[in-house]
């Protein structure tokens, strides 16, 4: 399985595919070294450090392991997280990266450190370089996520608006961030003003000398923004992905809609008693009644009582397969959001 994929996550249009591949080629690249390799190489710097702990020892103490295990595990967090949830915020790449590398050095490099110079003093000068080499690995981490989003976002072009990407665009005095379904801004002229309004309010946009307006059922909002026609061709393309994609998730809903009808429709509970067979369907009515000739000669009273017998039973295996049935259908929909 691939960490970080080839090509843009959450975006099937090829045209944008291929007009940000050259970006999401160097951002990848950059945040492939950030989040993957220079965190694993801090954890290799703790394991080397524990492993020198035993230098001056018989054996290892078990608790000189535990930073190396700390940093261990604060690099799997950060590679879980991005393959789970990172890939579609750049910007949350410096924050996560920093945190993780943060915690390394402060759970793993410099207690490591602090444990190897205690218990193999004679290798100070080797523990020094490689709490210097941890602390640098962090440092250039948080530098390289920061270069991985500038990389990808610092020119904001109308592609970027057919992504999951969410995209800030600062200018003097308003801040505008389009999300995957709202758009929120900030504006402190005069007074500080914060605002959003989701995209499905949005009817129109309309771009004016320096600013774009929100055109709602309720009223307009107006926008400033550094480059108006810029603004508002990128959230023009972020309205239409995203309708593009609702469109999509209702068609799959009355797809799993009419699947979980048609499993209701094929129910049938059957039972069998002593030569009676009662069928019903998933609500609970009778669809048939078979008699062998051996039970046609029983009396009336006994005779009901083994049918009523039977559709009991019938109607308890037909309330087993709807269960089934919804349950299934529920799990379906558990591993399609998973994925």
């Amino acid at each position: 399985m691939t960490l970080i994929p080839h090509s843009i996550p959450l975006t099937n249009d090829p045209q944008v595919v291929h007009a940000l591949a050259a970006r999401w080629r160097r951002a990848r690249t950059l945040l492939l070294f950030s989040a993957g390799v220079l965190p694993v190489a801090i954890g290799v710097v703790c394991v080397v450090l524990a492993g020198m702990t035993s230098a001056g020892q018989r054996t290892m103490p078990w608790w000189s392991a535990i930073p190396a295990a700390a940093a261990a595990a604060c690099a799997c967090a950060l590679l879980s997280w991005l393959r789970r949830n990172g890939l579609s915020d750049p910007h949350s790449w410096l924050p996560a990266t920093t945190l993780m590398t943060g915690a390394q050095l402060v759970l793993g490099v410099l207690p490591g450190s602090g444990i190897a110079l205690r218990l193999s003093p004679g290798a100070a000068v080797a523990v020094k370089a490689l709490c210097a080499a941890g602390v640098l690995g962090a440092g250039s981490a948080s530098v390289i996520a920061r270069l991985a989003r500038r990389s990808l976002l610092a020119v904001p072009v109308a592609e970027l608006g057919s992504t999951a990407f969410p995209l800030v665009l600062a200018g003097r005095g308003s801040r505008l961030v389009i999300g995957t379904d709202r758009v929120d801004w900030t504006t402190r002229h005069g007074a500080r003003v914060d605002a959003g309004v989701s995209f499905a309010r949005i009817l129109r946009v309309t771009a004016h000398a320096h600013s774009i307006a929100l055109h709602t059922a309720s009223g307009s909002w107006q926008v400033p923004v550094p480059d108006p026609a810029a603004t508002r061709a990128l959230l023009h393309r972020r309205l239409t992905w995203w309708a593009e994609r609702r469109n999509a998730e209702a068609e799959r809903e009355k797809d799993r809609y009419l699947d979980l009808v048609r499993r209701l429709a094929a129910v049938s509970g059957e039972a069998a008693s002593g030569g009676v067979s009662v069928s019903v369907d998933s609500t609970g009515v009778t669809t048939g009644i078979a008699l062998s000739p051996a039970v046609r000669g029983l009396e009336p009273e006994l005779l009901a009582a083994q049918l009523m017998d039977c559709v009991r039973k019938a109607r308890a295996d037909a309330r087993r397969q709807v269960q089934d049935a919804v349950l299934g259908h529920a799990d379906d929909r558990v591993a399609e959001a998973i994925r």
